[in-house]
């Protein structure tokens, strides 16, 4: 990180080259037929307009001037408008980098922005990015890496095409407004150290003499006895407790701009990341866990989708061959004889993602997660589809996605099989990923992270309904014949779509959810279809619905993650 000292010498300069440069830029050149290019000395020097090549996004029924500020008032161009603010005297005191200023009467239609910037660039993100662009410009902090963070998602390239096209359509002088804010911040900064001058100078004061501070607290001091010895340490203790508040309240501010003005790179923070790393090693580890692109790389759709799509098919085919042939061990044979199939199964899982869980916990392994244990969209690994279906860092999120996977999985496991069950999981998990990918890509959601067992969970519990859509599901011995299974199905799909525009201010995935469910519904259907699933799931001929008691009304039923059933299966 470089950091930018000014001393009192550097600091007139700036002052006096500030001025300069307003009043040069205040004074309106003679019209001619040239365009001039202004310098921070007030120096206007002329450059023929006859030989200005013309640009790809200019009509050639058009044409914009590139003139100094305060110059050729009776000329107009395109985007000529008492709507467009070029000084730095006209800012709003609302202004916003990461909103910026309008560059013109109105927004670039989806062509103008294709000519700017090349195909593939929507018309929202070109009007934001020119919009944040122009703002800067104004503000004088084009320059200023602070702001970097608002248009960390753009390549440099897009950015320079930006700038390119607003200094040639929309004419303002950034030397003299940069000159201008470092006049303000200079000036901000004599004013800060004055005020912390006469705070240090207080304390001090009163706890001179006290003769002197006797005479100056004259009308404060008791009319009879005068100024006490307790008043006086009581005023001290005042103004040292005021000047170490101010002090801590620089440190909060200072803190809070440096985390809103974060470096923002592909990999996503840690999600405590709000609390200091005081420890110099772990520390080392977190940096070493970092990213060092300071952009998303430039690649089209199906580059970002075809290479995570191909092994997702690839390692569901093979998972499926597997399972048409693999068959349960005997009891002899298992490591616990004792525990059910499904229990160890669904228990193994839950241990993985537990595993993982403590994993995050350990420094050291923070740069390996973060490459092979969570899902990246902007650099996406396709092994990472797969991996991050267990990994969790919260342990709020483990335990919502372990508590159904116990019971509505074991429940599955029973009808399905090891097999079967283990392949309809992990395709859900990576489907819900494969989904993420498609949708934010599309978005232009470069820099979204998602990891979890959310769009494997919801799967699991998609499938299960669906398979048992036409059965009566009792809580507690309720309703008599029980809800069917596509009301519980439905239930999670509207919840879900409700939440499917909110994504951004939820911070949740909801595109793994609804993929994830899509592919348990679509797994489940074609497992069913096949003779060896219909043979296993063949449960009683002679009864034409099932009712399954999820807890009894004695509180026994469904008890140890079993789902007690009678009657016949209905399909």
């Amino acid at each position: 990180m470089n950091v930018f000292t000014i001393y009192p010498a550097p600091c007139a300069f700036l002052r006096a080259a500030g001025r300069r440069a307003a009043a040069a830029a205040r004074t309106r050149p003679k019209a001619d037929c040239s365009v001039g290019v202004r310098c921070l000395s007030g120096g206007v020097y002329p450059r023929s307009t006859a030989h200005a090549s013309q640009r790809s996004w200019q009509t050639p029924g058009l044409c914009a001037y590139a003139r100094p500020l305060g110059g050729f008032p009776g000329r107009r161009s395109l985007f000529s408008s008492s709507k467009v603010i070029r000084n730095y005297e006209d800012l709003p005191r609302d202004y916003r980098d990461q909103e910026g200023l309008p560059f013109g009467a109105r927004d670039l239609s989806e062509e103008e922005v294709g000519r700017i910037f090349g195909a593939g660039f929507t018309a929202a993100a070109g009007n934001r990015l020119l919009r944040i662009l122009h703002g800067r410009r104004v503000a004088g902090t084009l320059d200023d890496p602070a702001f970097a963070v608002h248009t960390a998602q753009f390549p440099a390239a897009l950015i320079a095409r930006g700038l390119a096209y607003l200094r040639q359509q929309v004419p303002v002088n950034e030397v003299m407004n940069a000159g201008l804010r470092a006049e303000d911040e200079l000036n901000q900064m004599d004013r800060d150290v004055e005020e912390r001058e006469e705070q240090e100078r207080t304390p001090a004061a009163s706890g001179d003499g006290t003769e002197g501070e006797g005479k100056d607290a004259g009308p404060e001091a008791d009319p009879l006895y005068g100024r006490g010895a307790f008043d006086r340490i009581r005023a001290r203790n005042i103004a040292k407790q005021k000047a170490e508040d101010k002090i801590a309240e620089e440190k909060r501010l200072a803190r809070e701009a440096e985390e809103q003005v974060g470096l923002s790179g592909p990999l996503a923070r840690r999600e405590d990341g709000s609390r200091a790393i005081t420890n110099p090693k772990v520390a080392e580890y977190y940096e070493k866990a970092q990213s060092d692109l300071e952009a998303p790389p430039e690649m089209k759709t199906w580059e970002r989708v075809l290479p995570s799509a191909t092994l997702v098919a690839l390692v569901m085919g093979f998972m499926a061959a597997v399972a048409m042939v693999y068959e349960e061990p005997v009891p002899r044979y298992r490591l616990l004889r004792d525990v059910s199939t499904a229990h160890a199964t669904v228990g193994t899982l839950i241990a993985l993602n537990a595993l993982v869980f403590l994993g995050w916990r350990v420094p050291p392994l923070w740069p390996l997660f973060n490459k092979y244990m969570i899902f990246v969209v902007a650099t996406v690994r396709p092994p990472t589809l797969f991996t991050a279906v267990f990994s969790h860092t919260r342990l709020s999120h483990m335990l919502v996605n372990m508590v159904p996977l116990w019971f509505i999985g074991t429940a599955l496991h029973e009808e399905l099989g090891r097999a079967d069950f283990l392949a309809l999981y992990l395709g859900c998990g990576a489907a819900g990923f494969l989904g993420s990918l498609v949708t934010y890509t599309l978005r232009g959601w470069l820099t979204v992270t998602s990891l979890g067992a959310s769009g494997a969970t919801l799967g699991l519990c998609s499938a299960y309904f669906w398979e048992h859509r036409n059965d009566g599901f009792k809580v507690f011995g309720l309703p008599r014949d029980g809800v069917h299974g596509i009301v519980f199905l439905a239930l999670m799909a509207a919840l879900q779509m409700a939440a499917f525009g909110r994504t951004r201010t939820l911070r949740v995935d909801i595109a793994s959810h609804l993929s994830g469910m899509a592919a348990g519904i679509l797994g489940i259907e074609m497992l069913s279809r096949t003779a060896r699933s219909r043979r296993r799931s063949r449960r009683g001929a002679h009864a034409d619905r099932e009712v399954i008691t999820v807890l009894g009304a004695d509180g026994g039923g469904g008890g140890g993650g079993e789902m007690k059933t009678a009657g016949g299966s209905g399909r």
